[in-house]
């Protein structure tokens, strides 16, 4: 088993949805480990200058492209340039997500569309476009975590959209670990609450702009989570330590679900 300290030292990986939030504290705590780390995102503004930040928080090596989730073509360019810019793909890390709230009657069809497309097929296309690479190379883990959310387990008025698409991108994770598991290929996923990210900023407030959805907030360890408490559970699910774990949807979240009453 390699040492925890440098497991991850010059081991690629490629982060979706790296450009803020969870992803980007995904892609920093991979490379504060040294490893090979590709920061992907359909905001490129936001990556300008990150790969320098990658190298200088230790990544032994990085690099930034545009992604965008739900071209398929774009994602197997991307992916494939990826693999050969980092020297492979041992982990792919999926946080890329899109939060539209309001009321089901209400919401329109591009909207809930869209949704769906980012986070749920989204996921499917990435994991598909990575495959090849993880597959290749020498036997050593080889893992791919997406980010569902406490939505998928406790779905709440206003987020019907939001909700229904990580409940399904739980079930995608669940059956393409079972695919996956001859080829010792992990597959999980992390349910987050409220986290302080760019994405639920404009949810914290009482607003109309809400349409009556309400964040989880504060949990009952007394804080809401920081990008960096979900970076910590993707390092993990990528570890070695959990070379067992695979097809679960693990709830990251101060124990906020298991506090939300049963309806």
């Amino acid at each position: 088993m390699s040492d925890h300290n440098n497991e991850f030292q010059n081991r690629p990986v490629a982060v979706l949805g790296a450009a803020s939030g969870i992803g980007r504290a995904t892609a920093l705590a991979f490379a504060s480990r040294g490893a090979r780390v590709a920061a992907l995102d359909v905001n490129t503004d936001s990556l300008e200058g990150f790969a320098d930040t990658l190298r200088d928080t230790g990544a032994s090596e990085a690099l930034t492209a545009t992604a965008d989730v739900r071209d398929s073509s774009m994602l197997n360019a991307v992916l494939k340039q990826t693999a050969t810019g980092l020297g492979g793909l041992d982990h792919l890390i999926f946080t890329s997500g899109i939060l539209r709230v309001g009321a089901l009657a209400d919401m329109a069809e591009e909207e809930f569309d869209d949704v769906f497309a980012v986070n749920m097929r989204g996921f499917w296309i990435a994991a598909r476009a990575a495959l090849p690479h993880l597959q290749s190379g020498p036997d050593r883990r080889k893992s791919i975590t997406a980010l569902s959310s406490a939505a998928a387990i406790r779905p709440k008025a206003s987020s019907g959209a939001y909700a229904a698409s990580k409940a399904a991108l739980s079930h995608l994770v669940r059956v393409l670990a079972v695919e996956l598991a001859s080829s010792a290929i992990t597959v999980n996923a992390i349910a987050p609450a409220t986290v302080d990210t760019p994405m639920t900023q404009p949810f914290m407030g009482e607003s109309n702009a809400n349409h009556g959805y309400r964040l989880s907030g504060t949990s009952p360890m007394g804080r809401i989570a920081q990008p960096e408490d979900i970076a910590e559970a993707c390092l993990f699910l990528s570890a070695q330590a959990s070379v067992y774990i695979t097809g679960i949807t693990m709830p990251v979240d101060g124990g906020s679900t298991a506090a939300m009453p049963r309806s």
